[in-house]
């Protein structure tokens, strides 16, 4: 009797965490049309404020998703809008000045879920298991082949896609943080605050820039990709992320982040034009390979 309605559920909820991949995957194609026109600190904090507002509009329909603060939650606040939101964002937007799109969603969407796993083995004593050791040394090698330390790399390409790797590992710290803020508040509200927090602290690094400018002028393009980027790149995909979570819980949904690499780097070719090399897909794959081998250690952990 109750098997259909469930059955809806699981593959509404697999329709919806595809979808937040792709919508994932797709902020690195935005940031690129954005930081050809708009300058970088004014992309970050105009992506912020208007989460924020969207943010607090959803926490005002859901009262759950609302907690009271306390004084004792502002260094753990300021954690989450230092990591991901300023330092990730950052990093993430110059880091399309010098590389490609591509390059960009192997290294922070591939690499990123691998290294908050690496952490959490370290800070939180999880355990470790050959699998994720192997998915380790996998990513290890596949992030070394996008890379291409040994002189074939564009030198501007290469201090990009370096940013693009410390842009993840803003992100795997963030994550962290992120599973202490969800033990406080439920995850709509964590985001709302870490977004809030993050146009904080990025108001007065856009003033001191002055590229308000640069936003007037700006194509339509370069609008588009900062209204994607704040409104499908921040709030729609967290809201189908997280319904995804409850419906099939988070060992499950976590399986879907191997979508965002593919995504990412079929939008940057199709929209931009990117031409990807045999190297880069190699590297990419073996990625996703390692990111795989952690999410399967990791659900043999949970499910012992």
């Amino acid at each position: 009797m109750h098997a259909a309605p469930a059955t809806r559920s699981v593959r509404s909820a697999y329709l919806l965490l595809t979808l937040s991949s792709l919508a994932f995957g797709g902020t690195w194609v935005a940031g690129k049309l954005a930081v050809g026109a708009i300058a970088p600190m004014l992309i970050a904090v105009s992506r912020f404020a208007i989460a924020s507002v969207l943010l607090w509009g959803w926490a005002r329909s859901a009262p759950s998703a609302r907690a009271p603060l306390a004084a004792r939650d502002l260094p753990m606040l300021l954690g989450l809008g230092l990591t991901a939101p300023v330092g990730g964002t950052l990093l993430f937007v110059y880091g399309l000045r010098m590389a490609p799109a591509s390059d960009g969603t192997i290294l922070t969407a591939g690499v990123g879920p691998v290294l908050s796993a690496a952490l959490a083995s370290i800070v939180l004593r999880e355990r470790t298991g050959r699998w994720a050791m192997a998915g380790f040394a996998a990513a290890f090698l596949g992030l070394t082949l996008v890379i291409r330390p040994g002189g074939t790399q564009n030198p501007d390409r290469l201090v990009g896609d370096l940013l693009f790797l410390a842009s993840a590992a803003c992100w795997a710290v963030y994550a962290l943080l992120g599973r202490a803020a969800t033990r406080r508040f439920t995850p709509v509200g964590a985001t709302l605050y870490a977004a809030v927090t993050a146009t904080i602290l990025l108001v007065p690094l856009a003033i001191v820039e002055r590229g308000w400018g640069t936003l007037v002028g700006a194509p339509r393009a370069a609008i588009g990709g900062l209204l994607y980027l704040a409104i499908i790149g921040t709030v729609v995909s967290f809201v189908f992320l997280f319904e995804g979570i409850n419906r099939i819980g988070v060992t499950r949904a976590a399986s879907f982040v191997l979508l965002i690499p593919i995504f990412g780097v079929s939008l940057a070719a199709l929209v931009l034009g990117e031409r990807v090399s045999g190297m880069t897909l190699a590297g990419g794959a073996l990625v996703l390979l390692g990111l795989w081998l952690v999410q399967r250690d990791s659900g043999s952990v949970s499910a012992s």
